[in-house]
This record gives structure tokens, C-alpha cells and sequence, in this order.
């Protein structure tokens, strides 16, 4: 379970997630030049309103510069996108802040510090994040071992990806860490699975 949890972690350090429907103007543009793969114009829509705190055009900033798209690769510029993103509630670069800190990719590795980042883009419905959490809760990496805990995020994780393989990867850690829980804890992860909201941060 170990060596799946960290394989799984790591697996997913930049999560591209572009084209929300409700964009409009540069960044919209912005989206489009993207599409068209001139990055260069990209950068230049989404930049000015990333300095001024746009938390989706820091995120997509920051992918830029983790991808090496229109500005040079550079995994600590790209971390520090992110993070100042992922501080104003953006789930996906919270996640990407949390993989980072998990990879050891332009910031110091932290385990600790990638479960809580992690649980902060879980707690928003993001289901990779999900995921990751899950794993870490039952190998007892960054956060106490609990395989409760566990099969709640893996659960979470697994109604919110789509058919395919990383929900069979979910399916089989449900099944590893299922195995390893009694009736009783099956029944209390179930509920705290059904008792679980999302709770999206303030913009």
C-alpha cells in the first residue's frame, strides 16, 4: 500500500484544467490562444491580471511556467503561481500546491504540508485531491494512519472521477484498504462519506 500511495501521489504533479465555461474576456482569450497553442499571447492576457490577484489567471500562470509554455520552465516560479492561487481558494491549485509539496517539485518535500493542501482542494469536491488524501490517510503519510479516514476520501473520489483508469486505481485501493476494516468501520466511513459537504472558499 505504501509504494502505491506514493506512486499514485505523485503521479498527477500539474493539473491542467482550462476552458471553465464561465471565463469571459482575457482570460477567455487568453484560454483560446492556449488552444491555438500561442503561449506567448497567453501569457500576455493572463499576466496582467495575475499581478492583479486574478486567482484563475495565477493558476494558469503557474501552468504555463510547470509546462514551459511561452515563458521559460521553472518548477519554483510556477510553485509560487500556485500557491498565491491556491490562497485565495482556487481548488485546482491547491492541488497542484499540495503535489508539489508531495514531489519535492520547486518547493522543499513536506508530506505535512502536501496532506493539508491536499484537504483543503479535498473539502472543495476536487476529487484527485480526494484521491491523494485517501491514499495518504491509509499509508499514514502526512497525516496519522487511518483507514476510516481513508475509504471516506477514497470513496468521495471515486463517485467524483470519471470512468477510466485512475477510478480503477480508486476502486482497487478501496478494495486493499475495504479488506483491512471491520463491519463497524466499514458502516462509520459510509457515513461520514454520506455526511460530507463541500465547502468551497470564499472568493
Amino acid at each position: 500500500m505504501n509504494t502505491n500511495a506514493r506512486n499514485l501521489v505523485g503521479a498527477l504533479a500539474v493539473a491542467t484544467v482550462l476552458g471553465a465555461p464561465t471565463m469571459a474576456g482575457p482570460l477567455e482569450d487568453g484560454d483560446a490562444a492556449y488552444r491555438e497553442k500561442d503561449y506567448a499571447k497567453a501569457v500576455e492576457l493572463w499576466e496582467p491580471l495575475a499581478e492583479r490577484g486574478d486567482a484563475t489567471a495565477q493558476y494558469f500562470i503557474g501552468t504555463l511556467y510547470a509546462e514551459g509554455k511561452g515563458v521559460q520552465q521553472n518548477d519554483v516560479t510556477a510553485f509560487a503561481w500556485f500557491q498565491r492561487s491556491a490562497n485565495k481558494g482556487h481548488a485546482v491549485a491547491q492541488y497542484n500546491v499540495g503535489a508539489s509539496y508531495a514531489a519535492g517539485v520547486g518547493v522543499k518535500k513536506s508530506e505535512t504540508d502536501a496532506a493539508k493542501w491536499f484537504l483543503r482542494a479535498a473539502n472543495q469536491g476536487m476529487p484527485y485531491a480526494q484521491l491523494n488524501l485517501g491514499l495518504m490517510h491509509a499509508a499514514g503519510n502526512g497525516v496519522p494512519q487511518d483507514n476510516v479516514e481513508a475509504f471516506k476520501w477514497l470513496t468521495l473520489a471515486f463517485s467524483g472521477l470519471p470512468a477510466g483508469g485512475v477510478r480503477m486505481d480508486v476502486a482497487r485501493a478501496m478494495s486493499d484498504v475495504g479488506e483491512k476494516l471491520t463491519f463497524e468501520q466499514k458502516d462509520e466511513a459510509k457515513q461520514r462519506e454520506r455526511a460530507w459537504r463541500p465547502r468551497p472558499e470564499g472568493k
